[in-house]
């Protein structure tokens, strides 16, 4: 675990752009009181109210967390759930300067309602997506590639977050693949719905689920995984590919045949796995821009998931925990 550790002290040196969908996520927590004469629910006495960051913005906040120095590029609303992402953001020291306010469309919030408190487990009762969906448009797109065009030189690393909310027009992809490339930046993409439509990147991301959607096979043998990989570094002309597989652990793969496999680090104590994708694709983006090969940028990011999947709701680690668990 040396190699590994000494990667750690690197990660505060690079400078990481994640340009994605920006999502907050919203939680609303209630003691619960008593069944409701209207219907058979239950009503809450309100308890707390907090916006944490999701979708994109919670691929920026595990950067951060682990030390990295992080910029957002995306679009959010004229509205308070947004400000209140922003200003959150901005406590953590991410720079927010790349996110566009457009007046046309509110900010994507996802809602938890959560009944417990005190001393017992919260527990969700609902949640409610209020998602746009719709492309950015033109002016919009202007907006967010000036800033790119203007900040890429200094970046080490781009992440690029795609939950399917609109921002990753065919010309917002082509022309930040295409500067990226220009300056000889790393791109790692994570794609939960369009994978195919990213090509000539450094490296994505799927998970098993994303994987089999995007290839129409079923990831049930060893064997067909190898082939997965291989199919997406072609369909993609990618340089390398990290298949992650949940329990099974998670397997890279590169142009020159590198084939490396990782069993789940943790998976005896998975308490919940809610945004581990993006603490995948953040520990994975930091140690590739500090120079690790890819299978120490797989076992770090394998690493750094088996410690936020330990935790409850949309979680981060840090430089201290993961050098924990590397030192045991």
């Amino acid at each position: 675990m040396e190699e590994l550790l000494a990667y750690l002290p690197e990660f505060s040196q690079q400078k990481i752009l994640v340009l994605g969908d920006m999502i907050a996520d919203e939680f609303i927590v209630g003691q619960p009181e008593r069944l409701s004469r209207e219907a058979p629910v239950l009503i809450l006495q309100h308890d707390d109210h907090s916006i944490l960051p999701g979708g994109g913005t919670n691929a920026a906040n595990n950067v951060a967390a682990l030390g990295g120095q992080v910029h957002v590029a995306g679009v959010i609303g004229d509205d308070n759930v947004g400000q209140r992402l922003n200003d959150y953001l901005q406590q953590q020291s991410i720079k927010t300067e790349g996110l566009i306010i457009d007046k046309s469309r509110p900010t994507s919030v996802k809602t938890r309602i959560l009944a417990g408190g005190g001393q017992t487990v919260k527990q969700q009762v609902v949640r409610i997506d209020k998602l746009e969906q719709d492309d950015i448009d033109q002016e919009i797109e202007d907006q967010l590639l000036a800033y790119i065009e203007r900040i890429i030189p200094e970046m080490d690393a781009i992440i690029l977050s795609d939950y399917g909310n609109g921002v990753f027009t065919p010309r917002i992809k082509e022309e930040v693949i295409r500067l990226a490339n220009k300056f000889g930046k790393i791109t790692a993409v994570d794609s939960r719905y369009e994978l195919f439509t990213f090509k000539d990147i450094t490296i994505a991301t799927p998970n098993k689920e994303e994987t089999e959607k995007a290839l129409g096979m079923k990831l049930d043998s060893k064997e067909k995984v190898s082939e997965a990989g291989r199919r997406l570094l072609d369909e993609m002309n990618a340089e390398a590919m990290l298949v992650t597989l949940g329990g099974d652990g998670m397997t890279i793969f590169d142009r020159e045949g590198l084939e490396e496999h990782v069993p789940a680090s943790n998976f005896t104590e998975v308490f919940d796995v809610t945004g581990a994708g993006d603490t995948v694709i953040g520990t994975l983006a930091l140690a590739l821009a500090s120079d690790a090969d890819l299978v120490s940028a797989m076992k770090l990011a394998n690493y750094a998931a088996g410690i936020v999947v330990r935790k409850t709701g949309v979680a981060t680690t840090n430089q201290e925990e993961l050098s924990a668990v590397l030192s045991e």
